[in-house]
């Protein structure tokens, strides 16, 4: 399973701090996402893909957009605003 880690306004929105989904890739993932908490369409994700102004970081190393990005047990995806900044 993989962690999606929510902050900000989609933790607001989704009314939790995380979920676990199965997926083996981005896109998967963020498609999972959106089923599994609506309120997060269309602002943070949509149609499986993220909103602008959105940004993930994969296993707090790698920051993509990419839906093709392969993902695998254990691994977290954490959902942030692009302009919470850091």
């Amino acid at each position: 399973m993989v962690t999606i880690e929510l902050y900000g306004v989609a933790r607001l929105r989704a009314g939790r701090e995380a979920i676990e989904v199965a997926a083996r890739s981005l896109g998967e993932a963020l498609s999972a996402l959106g089923t599994a908490c609506p309120a997060l369409e269309p602002l943070i994700v949509a149609g499986g893909r993220l909103a602008p102004g959105w940004l993930v970081a994969l296993n707090g190393a790698q920051i993509t957009a990419n839906l093709e990005t392969p993902l695998g047990d254990e691994d977290v995806v954490v959902l942030v605003s692009a302009d919470a900044g850091g």
